[in-house]
C-alpha cells in the first residue's frame, strides 16, 4: 500500500484553460488531500506561469512551435522545469506527452498513462497513413516504460488491448455534477433563451469529419416539411468546420433555420443546452470515429437532451443499458437524419419519455462523481504490483 498523501504531477499538452478531463481529475484528486500539481503551455506569453486552482497547481511552460516541432520543445522545457524533483505519481495526459516517460523514469515511484483518445487513429484522419505508422510506433515503444494504463472509453482499452496486448482501465469522461450545477444557476443569454422553436444542437469542437456538412444537407431536406419559423439549429463551437459551414449555409440560402455561436464557454454552453430538444453526434467514417465515446453524449444526457447519433461501435457501447436516450442511425446521410429529427419532432410524446430517460442516465451512471473513484482504485492497483 502506498503513502498518503501523494504527491502527483500530471503533464499534459494543453493549456489547462480549459481542459475537462484533466481539470477534473486535478481537483477531485486534491479534494482526497494529494498534492496536484499539473504542467501545461503557454501558447501566447499572456497566461499565468503559476496559477492556483481548486486546491491544485498549474505551471505553464511556453510554447512558440508549431505541428511536431512543439513536441519536443515541450518534452524539453517539462525536463527542465522538474529537473531532479521526486513524485509518488508521474500522470501523462495522452500520447503526444508519453515520451516523456523515458526521460522521467527516476523522477517517480509510478508512471501513469491516460490515454484521452485513440490517438494515432485520430492523427491518420487528418495526415494519413504515415501519421498512423508513426504514432503507433510511438505508443507501442513507450506504453512498455509506464507502471499503468487508464483511458477514456471501453472502447479505448479494447483498441490498446488488440494493438499491443496491454491491459488498462477505463474512466469515462463523464460530466461533473459540480460543474452541471453551476452551469444550470448561470443565465441563459437572451438571444438563445428558448423559444417556441424546436431546437437541435450540435455541440463541440468543430472537426470537418464530425458531420456538419451533413447538418447543412439534412436542414435542405427539412425546410420542405418544416418552416424556419418552428425549427432551429444551434451549433456550439468552433473549429476547421465552422467556416466552411457558414459559407455553405449562406450559399443554400438557409441562415433562418440556424444559429452559429462560435467558441463557447464550457458551462456556458452546458447551461443553453436545457433550451435544447435533441443532440446531434454525426460521426463519420474513420478509425477514430468508429471506436469513440463522445463526451457531447454524456453532455446532452446532462441537460436532459437525447441524441440523433452514428451507428458505430463506440457509441453503441456508450449508451449500453440505455438504448432509449438516443437513435442510432446512418449519419452519412443526409436523408436518414433528416427523417430522424422529422419523426422526433412529430412525436412529443415519445421525446419527453426520452428527454426523462436521458436526464436519468445522466443522474444514475452519466457523471464524474461515479466515476472518478476509479482513479484511485488506479493508483492503489499500480502501487501493489510494484511491490509484488
Amino acid at each position: 500500500m502506498a503513502q498518503k498523501p501523494w504527491n502527483i504531477l500530471m503533464v499534459v499538452l494543453s493549456t489547462v484553460a480549459p481542459d475537462v478531463r484533466v481539470e477534473k481529475e486535478a481537483r477531485f484528486l486534491s479534494e482526497q488531500g494529494h498534492q496536484v500539481t499539473v504542467i501545461g503551455i503557454d501558447k501566447t506569453g499572456k497566461l499565468s506561469k503559476n496559477e492556483k486552482r481548486d486546491g491544485y497547481t498549474i505551471l505553464r511552460v511556453p510554447s512558440t512551435k508549431k505541428i511536431f516541432f512543439k513536441y519536443f520543445e515541450f518534452w524539453k522545457n517539462v525536463r527542465k522545469m522538474i529537473g531532479k524533483q521526486q513524485f509518488d505519481i508521474i500522470h501523462f495526459h495522452d500520447l503526444n506527452v508519453l515520451p516523456l516517460s523515458g526521460k522521467l523514469s527516476k523522477n517517480s515511484k509510478i508512471m501513469i498513462y491516460d490515454s484521452h483518445e485513440n490517438f494515432p487513429e485520430q492523427m491518420s484522419e487528418t495526415f494519413g497513413f504515415l501519421a498512423l505508422w508513426a504514432y503507433t510506433w510511438l505508443e507501442r515503444f513507450y506504453i512498455k516504460k509506464v507502471h499503468g494504463i487508464v483511458t477514456a472509453g471501453e472502447t479505448y482499452s479494447d483498441n490498446l488491448q488488440r494493438k499491443y496486448g496491454v491491459q488498462s482501465s477505463w474512466i469515462a469522461n463523464y460530466p461533473s455534477k459540480t460543474d452541471i450545477e453551476v452551469a444550470h444557476k448561470l443565465e441563459i443569454p437572451n438571444d438563445l433563451k428558448r423559444t417556441k422553436k424546436f431546437r437541435i444542437v450540435h455541440f463541440g469542437v468543430m472537426y470537418s469529419n464530425l458531420g456538419y456538412d451533413k447538418t447543412v444537407d439534412a436542414v435542405e431536406i427539412i425546410r420542405e416539411k418544416i418552416p424556419s419559423s418552428d425549427i432551429e439549429f444551434l451549433v456550439m463551437g468552433s473549429g476547421a468546420a465552422y467556416k466552411p459551414m457558414k459559407m455553405d449555409i449562406h450559399e443554400r440560402n438557409l441562415g433562418d433555420y440556424f444559429i452559429l455561436t462560435g467558441w463557447m464557454d464550457y458551462k456556458e454552453a452546458l447551461s443553453i443546452m436545457r433550451s435544447c430538444d435533441i443532440g446531434l453526434i454525426l460521426f463519420q467514417p474513420g478509425k477514430n470515429n468508429f471506436l469513440r465515446m463522445p463526451n457531447r453524449l454524456y453532455e446532452y444526457c446532462s441537460a436532459g437532451v437525447p441524441f440523433i447519433g452514428s451507428n458505430f461501435e463506440g457509441l453503441q457501447k456508450a449508451i449500453t443499458g440505455f438504448e432509449d436516450i438516443g437513435v442510432l442511425i446512418d449519419a452519412t446521410s443526409p436523408e436518414e437524419i433528416a427523417r430522424a429529427i422529422i419523426s422526433l419532432y412529430e412525436n412529443q410524446t415519445k421525446l419527453n419519455k426520452m428527454k426523462k430517460r436521458a436526464k436519468d442516465a445522466y443522474t444514475i451512471q452519466f457523471n464524474w462523481e461515479s466515476e472518478v473513484v476509479k482513479i484511485l482504485d488506479k493508483y492503489e492497483e499500480t502501487f501493489q504490483k510494484m511491490v509484488t
